[in-house]
């Protein structure tokens, strides 16, 4: 599978075989991450390997935190909709990675002064480096944040300028969803894949065409 073809290929998964992930794949997509642009070669981002530990607590507040965002919907069918999607693997994929952002102590930092932030959207790409290349080895991830992020932290007792982003589900994907994201195959929302998000700084929606937008 060559990059353009993972790309398309790549979906957030939520349905796993029983399969394990490989140790020399799992290995292989950490070291691709490792290669992922990173504000001022920062590399901020740090993967902990749960896949033993923490499933139990992680459901329980999965689902407290579900129902604090049904709480936002107020069409019925979407609630409905909403209640039916299967939105984490916390038990049932084989690896589980929490991640974090490392925002770095004592020591300045290329790039940051602007925006902080580019931290964590350089963990991102990493994060993207990883997911890629597990695609292209034939398994799948799901990109978990509907949790309680801090007893997530403290559970793991990591230092106090890490970050939590989330956890990643890992496994060999039981479907591929009929080749579409699995929420556009339920339904829930629909890609638009054209190239309508790349503007001319004339054309920007909301600005008129002789508007400044510097």
């Amino acid at each position: 599978m060559d990059l353009t073809q993972a790309i398309a290929s790549r979906r957030d998964t939520r349905h796993f075989t029983d399969e394990k992930v490989p140790e020399a794949v799992l290995n292989r997509a950490l070291n691709a991450a490792l290669h992922g642009p990173s504000v001022g070669l920062s590399q901020p981002c740090r993967f902990i390997d749960i896949s033993s530990s923490c499933r139990q607590t992680l459901l329980e507040t999965f689902s407290g935190k579900r129902l604090a965002a049904e709480d936002e919907i107020d069409d019925l069918d979407r609630l409905k909709l909403h209640r039916s999607l299967k939105l984490e693997s916390l038990a049932d994929a084989p690896t589980l990675l929490a991640i974090f952002c490392a925002y770095p102590q004592d020591e300045y930092t290329i790039g940051i002064i602007g925006n902080h932030r580019a931290l964590e959207w350089s963990c991102a790409c990493s994060i993207q480096n990883l997911w890629l290349t597990l695609t292209a080895e034939g398994y799948g991830a799901g990109w978990v944040t509907i949790f309680d992020m801090n007893m997530l932290a403290e559970k793991l007792d990591v230092p106090m300028h890490w970050e939590p982003m989330g956890i990643l589900c890992i496994g060999k994907p039981a479907t591929d969803y009929d080749r579409k994201p699995m929420l556009e195959q339920l339904g829930w929302r629909q890609r638009d894949l054209n190239l309508h998000q790349f503007y001319s700084s004339a054309c920007i929606p909301g600005t008129k065409p002789d508007q400044s937008v510097l």
